[in-house]
């Protein structure tokens, strides 16, 4: 009667749904962690982000099966992750297939983006993704990424790399230390195989050096040159140089000697944890278990599910000691293998899989031949469990949380949700949106700004202009030049946006420059001085870094409340002329040409100066929204500074 009610949980979770972590796994009486209550108005200021790489719901099962095998019982012996109080499942599909590969679904989970299979940190048009790791770090967050595969395979570089193949390893390795994130652990660099690339170890280990990081080889090392002061950018491998560059051993023929993942997300605690500080993400990858997977061994598969069931514990501990501001989040990419329990009655037997890896743990036979197929099947067949394939399957994965924002993991959600979830949870805004990063990204595979272009830069207003072509005839002159009309605009961007992108445009000292923002600023509920300073702040900085440029301020534009589509915009409508008349005195003060198109896009023209200023509204035949212009409004505009362009 037990096996059968075993069995029939199980079915029902590969049905998804039960999504009750006490219903799914049948112990309720020893879940002490399922007890926690924590005041869900926390936030996550340290984030624990495991991913179990080809990590089903049955290759957990199986581990606890395992476990509760070893005791003498039949059931299921829970997990540490099992066992938190928060239990959802994620789909895995990729933007190209119904079954996914790691880098697709690991970019979707490092980002929130779909891709397509093989691809990494890109969307499937092969413009990049900004993923949480980079937003978290430019919050001031501390990050770190470790795996027990090699930190250039697919899961750990989708955190930090862009490739159009996952296979390109060298190129991501490279990649690594231009991320500029604080601690690297695990396995080494496939990309250094100097049979792929000549000289591949020496430019990759010239590239670490180059961007500060320091290598420590094994733990002890690692507390040596912490000690020493290294507080900066720390990669940690294994003792042995020899095997520093290959995967972590696999957990059931390591030797006491080699790195374990729960030592890596032990040293990257210390590394990472700064009382005062703003807080820390991790990604801690159990890659190994998709491994064993993929060659259908059961045994590996519950030893690696076992080695990151002990990483988390790491994470646990820590969670103990900070559990109003800890978040742990459990889940996997996809699941490899097709693992099934059972092929034959109703029963699977796991009691001899310590005698299956003795003779390997004993050094009798290798690696190589404990997962030939013949020896596999074998076990498989005395075992009694099965495989639908070698490679990943399309069904659901588990997702386990713990401690603030927990509460958010629960239920269905697709893989892309995962992260989104993380930000949330951690009440972390990025400084800038998608679409700021993703335009900053395809400006940077343009060609460079240069002496003979005119720039126009600003919001969304600059960015819905075609001003190539508002003015044909002088784009045609520079062209013979070597220049060009360049539009610089990014919807949504504020005067702090542009400063912190406008190193593009001085390092190119383009002829003329012409600027807009501001009404994203008032948005944002600034004051009109606020306002007027951080433009002309911007102005400054543009003159000092390209001073032969001729920069042309142009003014505020009005909008239009009456539409009612921009509501923090309600009730501001007077701070554009205040604003206005701030920025027409700064740029006469640094001799800055000022042109005020303001009064050209109100409802009645010039005449409407006369009206208070909370009623000089934009004209509403030339805006779709209240805020944006029309293709008339485009071309008052165009008007207002032709002869500023020519």
């Amino acid at each position: 009667m037990k096996i059968k009610l075993y069995t029939l949980k199980l079915l029902v979770a590969a049905t998804l749904v039960v999504f009750s972590v006490g219903y799914l796994f049948a112990q309720p009486s020893e879940n002490k962690i399922n007890k926690t209550t924590l005041n869900k108005d926390n936030k996550a200021k340290y984030v624990f982000f495991f991913i179990g790489d080809g990590m089903g719901i049955s290759h957990v099962a199986i581990t606890e099966a395992y476990k509760a095998t070893k005791k003498g019982k039949i059931g299921s012996e829970p997990l540490l992750f099992t066992q938190f109080p928060y239990y959802g499942v994620a789909t895995t599909y990729s933007a190209s297939n119904i079954i996914t590969c790691s880098s697709a679904s690991a970019t979707a989970l490092a980002s929130g983006y779909k891709t397509k299979n093989a691809m990494v940190g890109l969307k499937p048009d092969s413009t990049k993704v900004h993923q949480i790791s980079y937003k978290l770090k430019e919050l001031g967050y501390r990050i770190g990424i470790m795996s027990t595969v090699q930190l250039d395979n697919a899961t750990p570089a989708s955190f930090y790399a862009y490739s159009v193949k996952r296979s390109l390893y060298y190129d991501i390795s490279m990649q690594l230390p231009l991320s500029g994130f604080d601690f690297f652990g695990g396995g080494g660099f496939e990309g250094a195989e100097k049979e792929k690339v000549e000289n591949a170890r020496e430019k990759i280990f010239n590239q670490i050096d180059k961007y500060g990081y320091t290598i420590a080889y094994g733990t002890e090392q690692y507390k040596a040159k912490k000690s020493a002061g290294v507080k900066d950018k720390m990669i940690l491998l294994q003792p042995d140089k020899e095997k520093a560059l290959k995967i972590l051993p696999f957990a059931y023929e390591r030797t006491k000697e080699d790195l374990t993942l729960a030592q890596v997300v032990e040293s990257a605690i210390d590394f990472l944890y700064e009382p005062e500080g703003k807080g820390f993400f991790m990604m801690c990858e159990g890659g190994k278990i998709d491994w064993s997977a993929h060659s259908n061994d059961v045994a590996g598969v519950i030893f690696e599910t076992l080695d990151m069931d002990d990483a988390v514990k790491v994470a646990y501990d820590f969670y103990t000691q900070h559990p109003d501001e800890t978040l742990i989040v459990i889940t996997a990419d996809h699941e490899t293998g097709g693992l099934g329990l059972g092929r034959q009655g109703y029963v699977y037997d796991l009691s001899r899989i310590d005698e299956f890896v003795k003779p390997l743990q004993n050094g009798e036979i290798t690696l190589t031949d404990f997962v030939k197929k013949d020896n596999l099947a074998k076990i498989d067949s005395i075992t009694r469990i099965g495989w639908t394939t070698k490679s990943h399957t399309g069904v659901h994965v588990p997702v386990f949380a713990l401690g603030a924002g927990a509460e958010l993991f629960s239920g269905r959600m697709n893989n892309t949700d995962i992260p989104l979830k993380i930000m949330k949870a951690m009440g972390a805004t990025a400084r800038f949106t998608d679409h700021y990063y993703s335009r900053v990204d395809k400006f940077a595979t343009e060609a460079p700004i240069n002496s003979n272009d005119i720039v126009f830069l600003g919001n969304s207003l600059t960015e819905g202009g075609k001003w190539d072509t508002y003015f044909l005839e002088v784009n045609k002159k520079l062209a013979k030049k070597g220049g060009a009309i360049r539009n610089r605009g990014i919807v949504g961007d504020t005067f702090i946006g542009i400063d912190n992108r406008v190193d593009e445009v001085i390092k190119g000292k383009p002829a003329k420059l012409f600027l807009l923002t501001g009404a994203n600023d008032i948005s944002h509920n600034l004051s009109s001085e606020e306002i007027a300073d951080g433009i002309l702040n911007l102005v400054k900085k543009i003159k000092a870094g390209t001073p032969k440029t001729k920069i042309y301020l142009q003014s505020v534009f009005p909008f239009n409340e009456s539409f009612n589509r921009y509501r923090l915009l309600n009730g501001k409508t007077a701070m554009v002329s205040e604003i206005n008349a701030l920025l027409e005195k700064g740029a006469k003060d640094l001799n800055v040409t000022f042109i005020n198109i303001y009064p050209l896009l109100l409802t009645n023209g010039e005449k409407d100066l006369q009206l208070p200023a909370n009623e000089q509204v934009l004209n509403p035949n030339i805006t779709r929204d209240g805020l944006h212009l029309t293709a008339d409004g485009y071309k008052i505009w165009s008007a207002a500074i032709e002869q500023y362009v020519k």
